[in-house]
């Protein structure tokens, strides 16, 4: 089985960067501010609250936040009464390629799984939370 979750991690990020290309962000980046958008509409996350959506580890989540910041796809806004926490919100995009974005993201995903049903991708994804969830935790920066 690692051969094939090897095979299918390097199909997803090929497709990812292909499909990502027209927006001039990583994956990663791609990630973060759909999770933004979908996860905390207009509020923004903590850089904890990310990690622990995402499951990245923190030297991964710090440089890609340092990147986009300097590309003005998010800011820090700091959070009232912590003087230390900061809570990532995005940068408002026009809607429409921000749908394009989210589409975008849907249809890599079901290009990746095309040759399953949709009860085995149901399944797949019990599954896939069930192998994470042992992992949720942990810092993946070793």
């Amino acid at each position: 089985m690692p051969n094939q979750l090897g095979k299918l991690f390097r199909v997803m990020a090929r497709r990812y960067n292909k499909a990502l290309a027209r927006f001039d962000i990583t994956s990663v980046q791609a990630h973060i501010l759909a999770t933004l958008w979908v996860d905390s509409p207009g509020g923004g996350m903590t850089i904890g609250e990310l990690q622990a959506r995402l499951m990245l580890g923190s030297s991964t989540l710090t440089g890609a936040i340092d990147r986009m910041e300097r590309a003005h796809l998010l800011e820090r806004r700091p959070v009232e009464g912590d003087r230390r926490a900061y809570r990532l919100v995005p940068v408002t995009w026009p809607a429409k390629k921000a749908e394009a974005l989210m589409e975008t993201l849907a249809k890599t995903e079901d290009e990746v799984f095309r040759g399953l049903t949709g009860a085995e991708r149901r399944t797949l994804g019990l599954l896939l939370e069930k192998a994470l969830a042992p992992h949720a935790a942990e810092d993946d920066d070793e």
